[in-house]
């Protein structure tokens, strides 16, 4: 009979929420263990006390298995490296069992859809921190795809400046509009921000250890020491200016620029319908600047400070291109040079037109 163990019994090392749990027969073995589908995973123990220490046998990624009726009461489960021929106490449970299996070859196929899709961006297929290949986790507000052992010295920075989730086990957080803006913006883009002044001797590798990834990673995001400055950094003013302008239209890098330079994203926009800039860009139905918003409402923003002074800059936002196309160009009504011919004998006159002075102003 299956058992449940309670989920105040487990400790951090066991797998939580589980679908099923219990001892199933192992061919070959020809001893019982205590087996656990949770997630996309399928956990192997010797029995229910190492469960609950969290000290596994095996565990098996449900993206690469299959599940195959084999018997009243057995069925297998079959991967690259192995089948594993299991034995119910009862054909009831058996059914059981492999209905659960498939759920999870389910939920493990849609959570590499997650992944599929954001590493469809090439830049995305490279940790952003460090270069390692297919990274599974992102920084969610921050926009970078990074590698899990990046990703957790990106959860040693707190929640407030980076939000560490989950390519494949976190999905209700890759709502269409992020994945989206991961896709746009990507790790190449985000870099040329992040990573601007990155001296060589500092740069990560994929055999960086622990140390100089907690340096690295802690001086890129907690300190900002890499980025680009905006040209209107230190003027607050004129940043929050620039973010309700931007916000407008469909710059995300831009918006990103102006936040991680210090421009308030609770900011006032001094207009009663729209008060904020997340307000605004919903009401211009920028859904991927309202979503880069809406994971920095409470982002504590880089620290440092540039040296020297920098002189205030107008801001001139690059607008969208509407249309574009080839126009063809006519003689002009007015010459600002005529030539009268000549007749026969007579000097050349040139007449010359004086035209109003342009406008300053469009």
């Amino acid at each position: 009979m299956t058992s449940l163990v309670p989920p105040s019994s487990l400790t951090p090392g066991s797998p939580l929420t589980p679908e099923q749990q219990g001892y199933l027969e192992l061919k070959g073995l020809r001893s019982k263990l205590y087996t656990v589908v949770s997630g996309d995973k399928v956990f192997l123990y010797k029995n229910m006390e190492d469960y609950r220490l969290g000290i596994g046998i095996t565990s098996i990624d449900m993206n690469v298995g299959n599940v195959k009726d084999t018997d009243r009461r057995s069925f297998d489960l079959t991967t690259p490296y192995r089948i594993f021929s299991f034995l119910a106490d009862s054909e009831q449970q058996k059914d059981q069992w492999v209905e659960a299996m498939c759920d999870a070859i389910g939920e493990a196929l849609s959570n590499s859809e997650v992944a599929n899709k954001i590493w469809a961006e090439p830049s995305n297929g490279c940790c952003a921190d460090c270069g390692a290949a297919k990274p599974e986790w992102a920084a969610i507000n921050l926009c970078v795809v990074v590698c899990k052992r990046c990703a957790g010295e990106h959860r040693g920075l707190g929640p407030s400046i980076s939000k560490v989730r989950s390519l494949k086990m976190d999905r209700k957080v890759w709502t269409g509009e992020l994945i989206q803006v991961f896709l746009l913006l990507g790790n190449e883009r985000l870099n040329r921000f992040w990573a601007a002044n990155v001296p060589p001797s500092e740069a990560l590798s994929p055999t960086s250890c622990s140390e100089d990834r907690r340096r690295f990673i802690s001086s890129k995001y907690r300190q900002g020491k890499y980025r680009k400055y905006h040209p209107l950094y230190g003027n607050q003013r004129e940043l929050n200016n620039a973010l309700c302008i931007n916000v407008q239209c469909s710059d995300v890098l831009e918006t990103l620029s102006l936040v991680f330079c210090g421009a308030d994203v609770n900011c006032s926009t001094g207009q009663a319908d729209c008060p904020s800039p997340l307000s605004l860009a919903l009401t211009h139905n920028q859904k991927l600047q309202a979503e880069f918003l809406s994971h920095n409402l409470n982002t504590v923003l880089p620290r440092s400070e540039v040296t020297g002074v920098m002189e205030p800059q107008q801001y001139s936002p690059q607008h969208p291109v509407t249309h574009n196309g080839f126009l063809f160009k006519t003689s002009s009504m007015v010459r600002p040079i005529t030539e009268r011919k000549a007749r026969e004998g007579e000097p050349i006159t040139h007449t010359l037109v004086s035209c109003p002075s342009p406008s300053p102003f469009p």
